[in-house]
């Protein structure tokens, strides 16, 4: 993993909370001019250090391995707000929820002991988890839904090695992403409802 990696999460959670106080405040958060404003605060409060320690690291030491999916999710948002653009479209949205849901469903009960198997030892090599992910990022590419880039960028940094970890399940799902998948299909749910 590499040090200044770390600090991406949580530059991108300062930025939307930033995006959030502007937008509170009734001012324009889009445009280059308030973005950039943001970003060099949001730089700062990650960057100032606490008891000899930059904030942004006491984050990583409460979460250390924010998913590369709930990542992306942060980002789009972050870029939303700072240029009206979606780079993750409400459907790519609700295939991340679903595919993190199913992940987290898969993974965290058989690794808690539930059941005989436990399927977090396949992602430290090569085995049918790389498989399985090959196949549904080549659908959702056959499908043209924004969730694939998603999914290659996990890829992509889990060869680079971003994250502490060197397994692939925590690239591809987190206890965090898992809540806020299930919260996010509830909450569309009962608006479509």
């Amino acid at each position: 993993m590499t040090t200044a990696f770390s600090f991406v999460f949580p530059f991108l959670l300062m930025m939307a909370l930033c995006q959030r106080v502007i937008m509170w405040w009734g001012k324009p958060s889009a445009g280059w001019i308030p973005t950039i404003i943001l970003a060099l605060v949001s730089a700062l409060m990650v960057s100032l250090p606490i008891l000899g320690l930059p904030a942004g690291r006491w984050f990583f030491s409460l979460f250390a391995n924010p998913s590369i999916p709930l990542t992306a999710l942060l980002f789009s948002w972050v870029f939303k707000n700072a240029f009206q653009l979606n780079l993750l479209d409400v459907k790519a949205i609700g295939t991340g929820w679903i595919f993190s849901l199913l992940a987290g469903a898969a993974l965290y009960p058989m690794a808690l002991g539930v059941g005989a198997f436990d399927p977090y030892p396949a992602g430290w090599h090569f085995s049918w988890l790389f498989v399985v992910l090959l196949l549904i990022t080549v659908i959702m590419l056959s499908l043209k839904n924004r969730f694939s880039g998603v999914l290659l960028v996990t890829i992509l940094a889990f060869n680079l090695r971003l994250l502490e970890s060197g397994n692939l399940w925590d690239y591809l799902v987190d206890p965090i992403l898992v809540i806020t998948s299930i919260v996010g299909l509830i909450v569309r749910g009962v608006k479509k409802g």
